[in-house]
């Protein structure tokens, strides 16, 4: 049985162990040069001003408990280098972003653990100034071709509930980005409407197919929208389970998967 089986009922145990080792480890977040790794992912969390604070931790709750699954570690040990490489921002408007969890390689369950404690610790931020898509994914662009790893993939994973509103238009940006190889996928937050000053109001489905048509591009791209918020966590793991395995079947994973 796999290690990360038997630590299924555990969990607490193993949370307060890995807290003492994130308390009292350094953990080196700068790649090796040519670091080889399957994946090289940034993970792109819109915490704009039409995010409340419920909905900001729903969202990063989301990314911790995902990173904690056994199915996530398993993917990621599966591949052909078995390591992957994660980068978290929190981001708003036109260079308005914070990144909260640098690049780091995790290679198994205790890395995948100790990610998903650092980022528990954090506290979502505001960040104002509208949405600004162009702005993240050029952010974004920068972090995957100055990480230093080699990728077989490299794939942005952003999240929002708005249009881009701020800074430059998104298509040229994203050709950009899509013609360096790297793969745009989406978590468009398409519940409840868009109130606020900075945003500007669309319907649950012109905000999912604007994510389709501008937004997502590169080999497999796909959108996989939270029309609720208790979806937060099974969007989600849904996403990066099929972002890591590289799987289009993944999409088809329900919340029977999330629960077993």
């Amino acid at each position: 049985m796999h290690v990360w089986r038997k630590a299924s009922t555990g969990h607490r145990i193993i949370a307060e162990l890995l807290g003492g080792l994130l308390m009292a480890a350094t953990i080196f977040d700068v790649a090796l040069a040519g670091e080889l790794v399957d994946m090289q992912l940034v993970i792109a969390a819109d915490v704009s001003t039409s995010m409340d604070a419920e909905e900001k931790a729903l969202q990063q709750r989301g990314f911790v408990e995902a990173f904690r699954r056994p199915e996530i570690i398993e993917a990621i040990i599966a591949g052909r280098n078995g390591r992957i490489a994660v980068a978290y921002v929190e981001w708003g408007g036109d260079g308005e972003r914070r990144l909260v969890i640098p690049w780091t390689t995790i290679t198994s369950e205790m890395d995948s653990w100790l990610f998903s404690l650092k980022l528990e610790a954090n506290l979502p931020a505001t960040i104002s100034r509208g949405t600004s898509i162009s702005g993240m994914l050029s952010y974004a662009d920068y972090l995957i071709r100055s990480s230093g790893y080699e990728a077989t993939r490299s794939l942005i994973n952003i999240s929002g509930d708005g249009v881009n509103n701020k800074g430059r238009d998104v298509m040229p940006v994203r050709a950009g980005v899509l013609a360096r190889g790297i793969t745009i996928n989406a978590l468009p937050v398409v519940y409840g409407g868009l109130p606020g000053d900075e945003e500007e109001a669309i319907s649950p489905e012109n905000l999912l197919a604007y994510f389709r048509s501008e937004v997502i591009g590169g080999p497999d791209a796909f959108a996989e929208p939270v029309a609720a918020p208790e979806q937060y966590s099974p969007a989600i793991y849904r996403k990066l389970l099929r972002e890591i395995s590289n799987m289009s079947e993944i999409a088809a994973i329900g919340d029977k998967a999330l629960h077993r």
